[in-house]
């Protein structure tokens, strides 16, 4: 291993940032889009909006789950497989478990509200909503009762798998054999790997397991996000990798490029001549999941490429921002729908109110990291004490 691959790589909390920064807006985007189903539903929605958000809907999950791959394979080489359990532990479930109870519940609350299910005080749901025995709501309920993670879901994947890989390096002791494989892998040759592998997964699981965000069941996208993850621990430990990406930034954005083109002509009908053979032939479906899956490699390395050419640089900004962010992500969605729920009765046309709608959300995430920063049991409830220097 060179000090290259294991010194704090800047650009990639740059590029988590603003994908997570992305995700605020994509949230505030699925309460107006239309035909998309979302907890809460504005009056007025746009078939238009799905253009913009197909952009990133097919990848913007998986960037995430890249980057925690690439980090966990540096803490993974800094830490013990305890100390890097115990750090994960604090870092991703304690926030998810706190989470779910308090931060989640309005959601459901605000959801179930808005749709003249219930009719009861936030106080009253919530002890409804705690209780693993309760009979309200049973369309609702899973094996826990109420109790959801709703766009924490994220959170509770990335836990797993991070114990699920510490599990196999621990019962497998494979490092050196992923160090040899890897130090021989050319860069195209690994993007031809990826992206086979994302179509094997998709064109095998897509259909029979539609995506749930339950984990027990949702094994499409664990195909995905695991594999996902796993790569982006993978790219960690291949310097080789870094300097392709950076080299092919061009072209990759070009992929990218006519991916999206591909799938926004399909979404309006313009390649009807071959969509109606998708059912039917193994050809022209196989056509689709090449294309789909190039696009989804395509946007991830294409933003690595230009992030780790153009942002590979600390900043006052960006340490705020890294510390910051796991707090926004818990709050953000909740006070989104907060804002919207109280925003709804005045009739705001659908662009002033959206811009509305994230401004209420910045501010109410700022000012919640404020207190929560200077808060030590706070603190901990958000993740915070584990921020990895």
């Amino acid at each position: 291993m060179t000090e290259l691959n294991f010194s704090r790589q800047w650009y990639l909390d740059w590029v988590r940032v603003w994908a997570f920064a992305v995700l605020i807006l994509y949230h505030v985007g699925m309460y107006y889009v239309e035909g998309w189903a979302f907890h809460i539903k504005s009056a007025s929605t746009s078939v238009l909006l799905q253009d913009l958000m197909l952009l990133t809907n097919p990848w913007r999950m998986s960037l995430l789950f890249f980057i925690s791959g690439i980090v966990f394979a540096y803490c993974e080489r800094k830490m013990s497989t305890w100390g890097l359990l115990k750090a994960k532990f604090i870092r991703l479930f304690i926030p998810l478990v706190f989470s779910m109870y308090i931060v989640v519940a309005p959601q459901l609350y605000l959801e179930v509200s808005n749709k003249g299910l219930i009719d009861m005080t936030f106080i009253e749901f919530w002890f409804v909503y705690i209780n693993p025995n309760t009979m309200l709501l049973p369309e609702y309920q899973s094996i826990i009762g109420l109790l959801t993670w709703n766009h924490l879901w994220f959170l509770a994947y990335l836990w797993t798998y991070c114990v699920c890989l510490l599990l196999i390096f621990k019962l497998l002791p494979v490092h050196h054999f992923f160090q040899s494989c890897l130090t021989r892998l050319s860069p195209a040759f690994a993007f031809v790997l990826v992206v086979s592998v994302i179509f094997g997964v998709w064109i095998s699981l897509r259909a029979h397991y539609p995506s749930t965000h339950a984990l027990t069941d949702d094994w499409y996208n664990h195909g995905k996000y695991f594999f996902v993850f796993f790569a982006g621990y993978c790219y960690a430990l291949s310097p080789q990798l870094k300097a392709s990406v950076i080299a092919k930034r061009h072209m990759l954005l070009i992929l990218a490029l006519i991916g999206y083109g591909f799938i926004i002509l399909d979404k309006h009908g313009y390649l009807y001549w071959l969509t109606q053979y998708f059912d039917t032939s193994i050809w022209v479906k196989t056509f689709y999941g090449v294309i789909l899956s190039i696009n989804h490699w395509a946007w991830i390395l294409m933003l690595l490429g230009y992030g780790a050419k153009h942002w590979d640089k600390s900043s006052d900004r960006l340490a705020y921002a890294t510390g910051a962010i796991l707090p926004w992500y818990i709050l953000h969605q909740t006070l989104i729908m907060i804002a919207a729920v109280w925003l709804k009765p005045y009739g705001i046309p659908i662009l002033y109110e959206g811009i509305l709608i994230v401004l209420l959300t910045v501010m109410g995430c700022y000012m919640g990291y404020e207190i929560i920063k200077r808060s030590g049991p706070v603190k901990i409830l958000f993740g915070l004490p584990c921020l990895f220097k």
